[in-house]
C-alpha cells in the first residue's frame, strides 16, 4: 500500500506537468459497427497511423488496428477513445500451480488480433487492467517471437509456423522489421529497430530452423544479422530505432534492451561457424558491457545518451534483456570477464528479489511498484545460467519467481492467464500506474515451468 500511495502522488504530478504538453492526436478503438459493408471506414480528418503522407478519406480495415489508431484531436467524434475507464472492473488474481500452464496458454490464445485488421493473426503485446480493461500494443510485432520460441520448445511447430510465416511476410528488403509504433507529439512513428528485429530473427527464425531445418528461416535470420552489421555504430552498438517517417536514426540515446541483440549473433555463429558473426558479437558485447554495466552496482544502466554517458535506474527488465544476450555470448566465448559480469548480475537478482518472489520495477526505487513484465524473463535467464553453472540458489530463486507469477495470474475474464502487477511502467501502454500484463510474460512463464520441472 505504501508504494501505491507514493505512485498516486507521482502520477498526479505527472498529469499536472503534462497539461502543458498536450498531444495533437488521440487514440481510438474500432469495432465491426464502425465499418461499411466493404470493410472501409470514413476518416473525417487527419489520420496519422501510417507512413504515407496522403491518406485517403476512406481507409480499409486491413490498415487499421482494433485499438490504438491515431487520429487528430477534434476529428472522428463518433469513434471510441482507447483507454476509456470502466468502473465495473474486477481483476481477480491467483491460480493453482497445477492449472498455471493451461491458464497462461488461455491468455496467449485470447491475445490474437482479429483477422481482417492490421497485424491480424499476430498477437497483442499486453492487456491493461484496473478500470480500463483493453488489449494494447497491436503494433509491437517483435514480441510475437517469444511465442514462436515457446511453441518450438513445446513441440507445437504448427502454431509456431502460423506466427512466424506472418512475421516473415513483414520482413523488409533490408532485413529488418518495422517492429512497433512509437508515439511522439506528432503522432505514431513506425519504428525499424535493429535490436527488436534481432529478437524476431533469433527467437522466431533461428528456433524454427532448428526444428524444421528449412533454409528459408535461417536465411531470414542471416539477412537480418547482415543488415544489423551494416547499420551498427563503428564500435558495434546498435541504434534504438529508425524513424520511418523522417527517415532518420534516433541517436539521442540507446536503451539497455539492445543487449538481447547478442543472442542472434551467438546462435548464428553456432549454426554457421561464419566468423563475421563471431567478430561482430565480440565487438558488440565488449562495448555493451563497457558502456552499460556498473560493476559497483552489479547492474546495467537503463540507457546511454548521445555522449555515451549512462543514465536511468536499475530496471528489472533491462537486466533480464541484458542476460538474454550475454548468456548465449558466453556459450560462444567462455571468457572469464564475461562470466564475472553474468555472475554479478545473477547475484544482484538474488539480493534484490522481494520476499514474495518478484522484483521491483526499479531496483533502486522499489516504491515505483513491482515489475509487470520482467519477472518471468529474469526467471528464464536464471534457469539458462543454471544449465551452465549449476546452483541450487539460482533454481530456488527461479521457483520463487514462478510462484510470484502464479499468484499474480488473472483467474477469470477476458484477461485470464495474464500476469499482472501494479507498476509505474504502465507508461509503456500509454497509461501510467496500472496493472498490466504482457503476453510474452506468460510465454516465458510456461518455459520456466517446464525448465523447473526438468530439475525437480
Amino acid at each position: 500500500m505504501v508504494y501505491k500511495i507514493y505512485c498516486n502522488i507521482h502520477r498526479l504530478a505527472k498529469k499536472i506537468l503534462q497539461k502543458k504538453r498536450r498531444p495533437h492526436y488521440r487514440m481510438v478503438s474500432l469495432n465491426t459497427s464502425n465499418f461499411s459493408n466493404n470493410e472501409e471506414i470514413e476518416i473525417n480528418g487527419s489520420y496519422i497511423n501510417d507512413i504515407e503522407i496522403d491518406i485517403p478519406t476512406n481507409i480499409n480495415k486491413k490498415n487499421l488496428f482494433p485499438v490504438e489508431n491515431i487520429v487528430a484531436i477534434g476529428t472522428n467524434s463518433n469513434l471510441k477513445d482507447s483507454y476509456v475507464r470502466n468502473k465495473n472492473s474486477n481483476l481477480s488474481l491467483g491460480v493453482n500451480m497445477n492449472d498455471a500452464k493451461i491458464t497462461w496458454e488461455s491468455f496467449l490464445n485470447a491475445s490474437i488480433i482479429p483477422t481482417g485488421y492490421k497485424n491480424g493473426g499476430l498477437h497483442y503485446t499486453g492487456y491493461i487492467a484496473d478500470e480500463i480493461n483493453e488489449w494494447c500494443l497491436p503494433s509491437w510485432v517483435w514480441t510475437n517471437a517469444a511465442l514462436v520460441r515457446m511453441y518450438c520448445n513445446k513441440g507445437e511447430t504448427t502454431k509456431a509456423l502460423q506466427i512466424a510465416d506472418l512475421l516473415l511476410k513483414k520482413q523488409l528488403e533490408c532485413g529488418g522489421w518495422i517492429v512497433r509504433n512509437d508515439y511522439k507529439a506528432e503522432g505514431a512513428i513506425p519504428t525499424l529497430a535493429p535490436n527488436d528485429s534481432a529478437y524476431i530473427a533469433n527467437n522466431a527464425f533461428v528456433e524454427l530452423y532448428k526444428v524444421t531445418n528449412k533454409a528459408v528461416y535461417l536465411e531470414a535470420a542471416k539477412k537480418c544479422a547482415d543488415w544489423i552489421i551494416e547499420t551498427a555504430r563503428p564500435d558495434g552498438l546498435v541504434w534504438s530505432g529508425y524513424d520511418m517517417k523522417s527517415k532518420e536514426w534516433g541517436k539521442d540515446y540507446i536503451i539497455v534492451d539492445t543487449g538481447f541483440t547478442a543472442g542472434l549473433f551467438a546462435n548464428l555463429y553456432d549454426i554457421t561457424q561464419d566468423n563475421k558473426y563471431k567478430i561482430f558479437l565480440e565487438k558488440f558485447v565488449n562495448q555493451y558491457i563497457n558502456l552499460f554495466f556498473n560493476p559497483s552496482k552489479k547492474s546495467f544502466s537503463t540507457s546511454i545518451n548521445i555522449q555515451d554517458q549512462p543514465g536511468g535506474g536499475m530496471f528489472a527488465r533491462g537486466q533480464a534483456w541484458a542476460l538474454e544476450g550475454l548468456i548465449p555470448a558466453y556459450r560462444v566465448f567462455r571468457k572469464e570477464k564475461l562470466k564475472q559480469v553474468i555472475d554479478a548480475t545473477i547475484s544482484n537478482f538474488l539480493e534484490k528479489q522481494l520476499q514474495n518472489g518478484g522484483w521491483a520495477y526499479n531496483f533502486a526505487k522499489p516504491l515505483l511498484g513491482e515489475d509487470c513484465k520482467g519477472v518471468a524473463v529474469i526467471a528464464k535467464s536464471l534457469m539458462e545460467w543454471n544449465l551452465i553453472e549449476q546452483n541450487d540458489q539460482v533454481v530456488i530463486s527461479a521457483q520463487k519467481a514462478l510462484d510470484w507469477c502464479v499468484k499474480h495470474t488473472a483467474n477469470k475474464g477476458e484477461c485470464k492467464g495474464g500476469i499482472f502487477s501494479f507498476c509505474m511502467e504502465g507508461a509503456v501502454v500509454h497509461n501510467f500506474y496500472t496493472k498490466t500484463a504482457f503476453v510474452y510474460s506468460s510465454a516465458y512463464a510456461i518455459e520456466v515451468y517446464d525448465m523447473l520441472k526438468e530439475v525437480r
